[in-house]
């Protein structure tokens, strides 16, 4: 998850100052390098607008940087390299290279003044990526273009990669030759023009127009600004213009069928299979059955699409709202996922009501019709391809029914929930470095059509909550004494009906919200939410683990970070399957 966010928040920021942006306040200017980006990359990552990166690093809680990790990473590469060594053994050169370049990133996350000087970064930083044919691209543009190819060329210097600079048409390049058993396998190559800094690769299974275009040297046939692709993402999923990318399924897919023999992608694909002695390893699928197949199977879930919909930055303060869309046109399969919509309560719905909440919603009566929708759309849909014809086949002999039998018991189950409001530790009495709850807010629910019924049938498999019956005018009622022995508190719990849902709680702030539950109407309102505030949360780690006299693992510090709050939502709608990140820190 940090990985994820990592790449969404760094690509989607604005410039400095306590502004927020949205799609109604600004709209979407066309980039002019997108002129160079082919309309049929298969991925595209972008930050379109000018984003204050320095300062947003010293913003970024190290939980998010991947610091330590990275860092990792290089010593356990470096331990190998002094193994080989011992061993007589020279390391590889094209590794040790990128470990010197993964050294100098995670240096550079030490400070913004690290990273301005060893990336040449400042805070008017654009970035795209994305894919000519198969050859990735990485363009960015910088401050100080010089410091970005000096670090490029140390790390090589270093590792004994051989580099040479030239020019491609009049454009300075610097080609860092990765090399095996003697043998160049490809370039690395980079060029500047301006402040633009361009990484691509030279290869064995590209043209040198490939590469002029993966350097943005020459434009491609057909651009992505020509397109319009970018602007209709923006206005299909409210997203602000700011940072978007995308993996294009359809694009993906044809590739690898090669439904157009004559597209960048299949040349290349044609050439790494020709190359690696496997030209005839996709002909199962790369017929006209299966191109048609699967081309219109991708069409129905064309992509996968991410990008900001909001984002405020202010000298002590960072806040951000991405969006995940994993689209689809498949109204059929869509409406099926969202019949299974539950009820999520209100308290799981952000991160500012306690410091962790989790709730899933889920009406369980459609549960077994759901499966069935999805699996008798792929075993009753008319396939030519013989792959998909067999594991269609494969499919038949597996009948989903059976799970109208296990979902049967949850009967009008909408949805559950745990929120850990507020605790606090101290240590006992009677017993040195023993931990106790001196304090402790905790809220579980169950949200059904009928909650009665369903409690009253959860007791029938407990015969010891036989005599358990919960008022119905919502008065809670004492369940410490059926509390298993390893989970009694010297706290009051309790259980009560709510309206349409049974809580169980201890703590003044649970019972308040177990209260408010009495007024929410059980209706399909979400699927999953989880929130979770770090900075209330790690101080009572660390104290715990005072009281007991254990040091803090390491790794929680490194997740847990200087205190952050983040809100998930996963949802169903008619465009997709969204997920929904909030994100809140402070310096």
């Amino acid at each position: 998850m940090k990985k994820l966010l990592l790449a969404t928040v760094t690509g989607a920021a604005i410039a400095s100052g306590a502004y927020v942006v949205t799609q109604q306040d600004k709209g979407y200017t066309p980039m002019s390098q997108l002129d160079y980006v082919p309309a049929d990359t298969i991925f595209f990552a972008s930050q379109l607008e000018s984003f204050p990166y320095l300062k947003y690093l010293d913003l970024l809680p190290n939980a998010f940087k991947s610091n330590y990790e990275i860092s990792a990473f290089v010593e356990e590469m470096k331990a190998h390299e002094l193994e080989m060594k011992a061993l007589g053994q020279e390391p590889d050169k094209n590794a040790t290279f990128f470990m010197n370049v993964m050294e100098q990133y995670a240096k550079s996350l030490e400070s913004s003044e690290s990273f301005a000087n060893i990336w040449g970064v400042d805070d008017e930083l654009k970035m795209l990526v994305y894919s000519v044919g198969l050859l990735p691209v990485i363009r960015s543009e910088l401050g100080d273009v010089s410091a970005f190819n000096n670090t490029l060329k140390n790390a090589a210097d270093k590792a004994g990669v051989s580099y040479l600079d030239s020019d491609i048409d009049g454009t300075p390049v610097t080609k860092f030759a990765i090399e095996h058993a003697g043998q160049k396998v490809f370039d690395l190559v980079l060029a500047t023009q301006g402040k633009w800094v361009t990484l691509s690769a030279d290869t064995p299974f590209n043209s040198p127009d490939d590469l002029k275009v993966a350097l943005a040297i020459a434009k491609p046939a057909m651009s992505l600004n020509s397109t319009g692709k970018i602007e209709r993402y923006l206005k299909e999923y409210q997203l602000d213009g700011q940072s978007i990318s995308y993996l294009d399924n359809k694009l993906l897919v044809d590739t690898i069928t090669a439904k157009d023999p004559q597209s960048t992608s299949v040349k290349m694909l044609d050439n790494i299979l020709a190359l690696s002695g496997s030209t005839n390893a996709l002909d199962m699928i790369r017929n006209e059955a299966c191109q048609n197949d699967f081309s219109d199977m991708a069409k129905k879930w064309p992509a996968i699409i991410s990008g900001t919909e909001s984002m405020s930055i202010s000298a002590n303060h960072a806040n951000f709202k991405v969006s995940n869309i994993i689209a689809s046109t498949d109204q059929k399969i869509l409406t099926a996922i969202s019949n299974m919509r539950g009820f999520v309560p209100a308290h799981t719905q952000g991160a500012k009501d306690g410091l962790f909440s989790i709730g899933l919603g889920l009406n369980a009566a459609q549960l077994s019709p759901t499966v069935n929708t999805i699996w008798a759309a792929f075993s009753s849909a008319e396939f030519s391809c013989q792959p998909l014809v067999m594991a269609q086949a494969k499919s038949k002999e597996t009948n989903p029914a059976m799970l109208a039998m296990a979902t049967g018991m949850l009967g009008t189950l909408q949805g559950v929930s745990l929120s850990l409001l507020d605790i606090d530790v101290a240590e006992k009495a009677d017993q040195s470095q023993e931990v106790e709850f001196s304090k402790l807010d905790l809220l579980a629910t169950i949200s059904a059509d009928d909650a009665i019924a369903l409690f009253n049938m959860a007791k029938s498999f407990a015969p010891e909550f036989a005599n358990l019956n919960l008022p119905e005018d919502g008065s809670p009622v004492e369940v410490n004494s059926f509390l298993p022995v390893d989970y009694q508190l010297d706290k009051p719990v309790y259980l009560a009906l709510k309206g349409q849902h049974i809580a169980l709680f201890t703590g003044e702030g649970a019972r308040k919200h177990a209260d408010a539950l009495s007024t929410q109407t059980v209706e399909a309102n979400g699927m999953i939410t989880f929130g979770l505030d770090t900075e209330k949360l790690l101080p009572l780690i660390k104290k715990g683990s005072e009281l007991a006299g254990e040091e803090l693992p390491e790794e929680f510090q490194t997740l847990f970070g200087d205190g952050y709050q983040i809100h998930i939502t996963f949802d169903a709608t008619n465009q997709g399957l969204i997920t929904d990140i909030t994100a809140d820190f402070k310096k």
